[in-house]
């Protein structure tokens, strides 16, 4: 039967802390099935955090490919998520296969593993502690796509630029001055920055738009911040939120 009816309702919520759904995800490799289900609405920071997700596959693959392929997985997941850029010394991921479906492409193992951890990963984000907003930051045009996922995470770690998008303020120049402080190449004259698809800075200055498409961006509770840094072809994507009162009411008492 479908993998998300198999699972325990129980074993989802015991492991859940602050977060107010369960996270499950399923995807097809062939005859084999991968699942997944994780908890984590906050520490949650690039290299992961306070989060526990567990995966299953009855694909039949050696534990040596199986590491590699969820190491994968994970980088292009899991290490893309920033609810607070805070991290903890609990996080864990693990896959357990027993291999009854039989052998499967190895790249589409990998890839239904991403599936699987990218779904876990966006809906952490969207049931992240106070958060009234589900963010994209997209970084193209940087120098390599390791330099992209370094600017995406300083902008998506800035308290100021979180605390913009709650406030539905498309203050663009936070978001410059994070990506000059990020370590990576770029250049503030070539940087175009856009809320929803409409520009707001091009060349490192302001330019006319249409205040009204960015405002219905900024109220709406997806968006995404795109930041082109003109160097090169590098890209990469980090998923975050807004800063709330609500985080801040969560997070002041906890002894």
């Amino acid at each position: 039967g479908d993998w998300s009816s198999d699972v325990c309702s129980s074993d989802l919520r015991a492991m859940m802390t602050t977060d107010t759904v369960p996270k499950e995800a399923v995807a097809r490799v062939g005859a084999a099935t991968v699942g997944g289900m994780a908890k984590g609405a906050a520490m949650l920071s690039p290299a992961m955090a306070t989060m526990l997700a567990i995966l299953t596959t009855d694909a039949a693959v050696d534990a040596p490919d199986l590491q590699r392929a969820l190491a994968r997985a994970v980088h292009e997941t899991f290490d893309c998520l920033s609810v607070d850029a805070c991290r903890s010394t609990n996080d864990t991921v693990l896959v357990l296969a027993n291999g009854r479906a039989g052998s499967v492409d190895a790249h589409a193992l990998t890839d239904a593993l991403t599936a699987v951890c990218g779904s876990l990963a966006e809906q952490m984000a969207r049931d992240a502690e106070g958060a009234t907003k589900f963010v994209r930051i997209r970084v193209t045009g940087a120098l390599s796509d390791g330099e992209a996922r370094l600017a995406a995470r300083a902008v998506a770690n800035s308290q100021l630029v979180q605390c913009s998008l709650n406030g539905s303020d498309p203050y663009w120049g936070r978001v410059l001055s994070e990506l000059g402080a990020s370590g990576a190449h770029f250049d503030p004259e070539r940087t175009t920055i856009s809320y929803g698809g409409t520009v707001v800075c091009r060349d490192g200055i302001a330019c006319a738009h249409d205040e009204a498409a960015v405002a219905r961006t900024m109220a709406a509770r997806d968006l995404e911040l795109h930041c082109d840094l003109a160097v090169a072809h590098g890209e990469a994507t980090v998923l975050t939120t807004d800063l709330s009162h609500a985080y801040i009411d969560e997070n002041r008492r906890t002894s």
